[in-house]
């Protein structure tokens, strides 16, 4: 941003304006803007005016009144709707030949994943007294320590998911989400999301074999090894399974929590009815 630039220039935000403004997230934020305008006018009619301004400007600058209505919007709009705004809410078909390529090299190469961890030294131990290797936890410490908390991750990423890196589109925030061709990936927390990088780029060297994996399996195995991950890189406290069921961030729906007792970093949420027994002590 040049030092010139106008107030209103630096409040714009050209990822959700301009050409790149997507109409339906406009659309349902005017439609929301007219609501609290209305709200608004049941306590005073100039009150709703300053609402009805404030949330104009607010969509004319920003993109969106509502943070995350690009997601959602692409997510809950019936498709209907989306394809009357020029949207493709459909993802493409994969090719035939693709997909059956990958069915086949799932049934050729899927592993037991307990098994696998445990002959590759990843993990030790029997049922819940599960846990990391101090040689493996090492190997993942390094990489949290080497990226410092980067935010641009879309090359290690791209690799993780085997595609090129204009491929992959990173949404941070608390709860950052991964586009991957036609998927959303989302991971609780931006701690998850860094141990799961930092994971897969350690066994890339640890196990010759990690690359044998059909990719499904390497990110279950990945979230189960962040469930066994001891302390917080966010804050270096104590990692715990909830022993209650929580409603996870990521939508209305029950699971079993691990996080950090001193900053409540969630790292991990579980289904309780297939993990019930794998909880960090």
């Amino acid at each position: 941003m040049s030092e010139g630039a106008s107030p209103l220039s630096r409040l714009r935000d050209p990822e959700h304006t301009g050409e790149n403004r997507c109409l339906p997230c406009t659309a349902v934020n005017l439609v929301i803007a007219a609501a609290l305008s209305g709200l608004a006018a049941l306590v005073a009619v100039e009150l709703a005016a300053v609402v009805a301004v404030a949330a104009a400007a607010a969509i004319a600058l920003r993109g969106y009144l509502v943070p995350g209505t690009p997601r959602l919007t692409k997510r809950y709009l019936p498709e209907r709707v989306l394809r009357a705004f020029g949207k493709d809410a459909t993802p493409a078909e994969p090719d035939d030949f693709d997909t059956l390529e990958k069915v086949r090299n799932h049934r050729e190469n899927a592993v037991d994943a307990d098994i696998f961890l445990t002959e590759e030294g990843i993990v030790t131990g029997d049922g819940g007294d599960r846990q990391l290797t101090d040689g493996f936890a090492a190997a993942v410490d390094d990489r949290l320590d080497a990226d410092g908390g980067s935010v641009d991750l879309r090359d290690p990423l791209a690799s993780a998911f085997e595609v090129e890196p204009d491929e992959v589109s990173v949404e941070g925030g608390d709860h950052p989400s991964v586009t991957v061709g036609n998927r959303i990936r989302e991971w609780p927390s931006q701690s998850a999301f860094r141990v799961d990088v930092a994971a897969h780029e350690a066994l890339t060297e640890w196990t010759d074999r990690w690359w044998d994996v059909p990719l499904e399996q390497r990110v279950n195995m990945l979230e189960t090894i962040r469930s066994h991950w001891p302390a917080c890189p966010a804050c270096g406290g104590r990692v715990e399974g909830a022993s209650d069921v929580q409603t996870s961030c990521c939508g209305v729906h029950e699971v079993l929590a691990v996080a950090c007792v001193d900053c409540g970093e969630r790292l991990a949420e579980l289904d309780p009815t297939t993990h019930s027994g794998r909880l960090v002590s």
